[in-house]
């Protein structure tokens, strides 16, 4: 029984024994684990007792500070600093304040490190160890510069794809086989490949938008965005926010990211400053600048931005006449006015009025699901009328007898119904903007056009108008009517 139980105790001990060394494997085991963890680490590692002596310091630590381990193993971190390895320990900080704390280290070279020190606490909250945590901050400096870079492109990709949505580029060819227009075309030819700046002018409605995306789209830059600025339709105090952009806190309101403007987001491409002409003096200024360094600089911000885009300018102003008036710079005008190209009202190439007539026709029956046609007649009448509002008044009136004629074909009494004497009035309505002033000059200058039309003298037209020669002429000249 005696020599059962001392087997028994034998066995019991040789299987705590056994045990024991299973922990004590097991914990090695752990050891030998946590610290290959912790030197496959990018971040610096750098533990020490609650007493303020080093235990461990993994491989980038070594690395980052350029130490070497039989230097600060079993250190006191008061010896490592008066022995000028270090200038100041995160790990005594953590040790007085009994807190989290983190400094900027430097270590030879120059280089500078944030060093963040938290303790651990045991069971009974005290502390245990301290455990540093050391960063390059290069690659902070780095990883922030990246960060922001591509908060600003995305910034930027947005804005510019909303823009292109708001003005999409028109992929259809220039309308028109006139003369006039021949010259036109043979002018954004001989431009097409070269970045001169161009200046568009014409009447309200010629279709100068049209003339600036054909322009951009035959350019070398045809891959770069289209931006259009309607310059009369920005306030003389957004001018500089919307066009040159702003920087964070530039103003109340402003994005937290800031905004880049309509000339950063025309980068590389080509942008339209229409209705230049609406541009007040104060604006002019500033855009003066651009034009001549090729270079903006956001509201609020401290350095200049190269730009690289092409600028097309188009107005229905005369701005020479401006110029002379003192209300548009002299300066810019030269600056915008390198290759000039005139857009012809469609009363002064009536033969491209059936181009544009059938074109529209074919758009808006495919639109509307119609199948409406014009006769020859009808046509006829549209090429003696003297439309006022060019094109777009063209667009605009197909789109409504498409929309309202009761037959399939449109004869010239329909036509005549809507734009013959009788019916002069019905061309306007009061959601167009027109003053009384206004339409009224554009009804005289429409009655002289078809009276010298007909009678192609200015002597007959007098007559035939019940007003004077010399009156015909001074009108005629007035509204650039050709005899």
């Amino acid at each position: 029984m005696i020599t059962k139980n001392v087997r028994k105790s034998v066995d019991i001990i040789s299987h705590s024994n056994n045990q024991l060394k299973e922990n004590e494997n097991a914990e090695r085991y752990l050891n030998e684990a946590t610290k290959s963890i912790l030197n496959s680490m990018q971040d610096g590692i750098y533990i020490t007792d609650k007493d303020g002596y080093t235990l461990f310091i993994n491989d980038a630590y070594l690395r980052i500070s350029g130490l070497k381990k039989e230097q600060i193993i079993g250190k006191h971190m008061i010896d490592l600093i008066s022995h000028g390895y270090f200038k100041d320990s995160a790990s005594l900080k953590a040790l007085r304040e009994n807190k989290p704390m983190s400094i900027i280290d430097y270590f030879d070279g120059g280089r500078r490190c944030l060093a963040t020190s938290s303790p651990v606490y045991d069971k009974k909250g005290n502390i245990l160890l301290i455990i540093t945590n050391l960063r390059y901050m290069t690659e902070l400096y780095d990883l922030q510069a990246k960060l922001e870079m591509t908060e600003e492109l995305n910034n930027k990709y947005s804005c510019e794809i909303n823009e292109l949505r708001k003005e999409n580029i028109n992929r259809d060819n220039i309308i028109g086989n006139s003369k006039s227009m021949k010259l036109v075309y043979e002018t954004i030819e001989r431009i097409s490949e070269v970045d001169t700046t161009v200046l568009i002018l014409g009447e309200t409605g010629v279709g100068k938008e049209v003339i600036a995306k054909e322009i951009h789209k035959r350019s070398l830059r045809n891959n770069g965005p289209f931006i259009k600025v309607n310059c009369a339709s920005i306030p003389d105090t957004l001018f500089e926010s919307e066009l040159f952009g702003y920087e964070k806190g530039a103003f109340t309101g402003a994005m937290s990211n800031g905004k880049p403007g309509l000339f950063e987001l025309a980068d590389q491409g080509t942008i339209l400053l229409d209705e230049i002409g609406e541009v007040s003096l104060a604006s002019q200024t500033k855009l003066l600048r651009v034009l001549q360094e090729k270079q903006i600089m956001r509201l609020g911000g401290t350095t200049s931005k190269n730009i690289d885009v092409r600028i097309i300018a188009a107005t229905n102003k005369d701005l020479k006449a401006l110029v002379e008036e003192g209300k548009f710079r002299e300066d810019l005008y030269y600056r915008l006015n390198v290759v000039p190209l005139t857009i012809p009202p469609l009363r002064e190439r009536n033969e491209d009025i059936v181009f544009f007539a059938f074109h529209f026709l074919e758009e808006f029956n495919l639109k509307y699901k119609k199948n409406k046609s014009l006769n020859y007649k009808a046509y006829e009448v549209l090429k003696s009328y003297y439309w006022s509002g060019n094109v777009r008044q063209l667009k605009n009136l197909i789109e409504r007898i498409v929309l309202i004629c009761p037959t399939e074909i449109i004869d010239e009494i329909y036509i005549n119904s809507i734009l013959g004497n009788g019916n002069l009035i019905n061309n306007y309505t009061l959601d167009d903007n027109i003053t009384l002033e206004q339409a009224v000059s554009n009804l005289e200058k429409q009655l002289i056009y078809k009276a010298l039309r007909s009678y192609r003298s200015t002597r007959k037209a007098a007559e035939a108008l019940g007003v004077s020669q010399p009156t015909i002429v001074r009108k005629a000249n007035k509204y650039n009517i050709k005899s």
